[in-house]
């Protein structure tokens, strides 16, 4: 296979990229808006464009081009921790941002990360309409909860 080129949203100070780096996987942008990650973007990967706020990308610019998308769209509206608004909260509800960016980057495969809250905010009922959302644009889903805690990588203290 070839060399594997991902867009990450939502990007942070970019989990991914250090983690798929040994794979010889290759950014071909972040996206992020937030000042301090952003920092740490330009410092870390200077060479990957931070194309800014994911609402606004073009995605069919992309579409051909990407062979993944990975992002962890805000968790704050399905968090436990929060008031559980779920899609309806405008910082979680970027997840459906998320699934037009599939829609018209068409990857061949993703990655969505978030809490698992994600699963219960109103009754669930979120988690069926973001599920029925990426169906509707042609792709199926596998999902795992898992605890951090319990995930080892070879080579890396645990």
């Amino acid at each position: 296979m070839s060399q594997i080129r991902y867009a990450s949203v939502c990007s942070g100070v970019e989990a991914a990229s250090l983690a798929w780096e040994p794979l010889g996987w290759k950014p071909v942008f972040l996206s992020e808006i937030d000042p301090f990650p952003c920092e740490v973007l330009r410092q870390r990967f200077p060479d990957v464009p931070n194309v800014g706020d994911m609402t606004k990308i073009d995605g069919e610019k992309y579409a051909g081009s990407i062979d993944l998308i990975v992002g962890g769209t805000p968790c704050q509206g399905f968090s436990v921790a929060g008031k559980q608004r779920g899609l309806d909260d405008e910082r979680s509800g970027l997840a459906m941002a998320y699934v037009r960016l599939l829609e018209t980057m068409r990857p061949r495969w993703f990655v969505w990360e978030n809490v698992p809250g994600a699963l219960s905010t109103n009754g669930g009922m979120d988690f069926k309409r973001f599920i029925e959302a990426i169906d509707a644009v042609g792709y199926h889903v596998a999902w795992r909860v898992l605890d951090a805690q319990y995930v080892r990588v070879d080579g890396f203290p645990g």
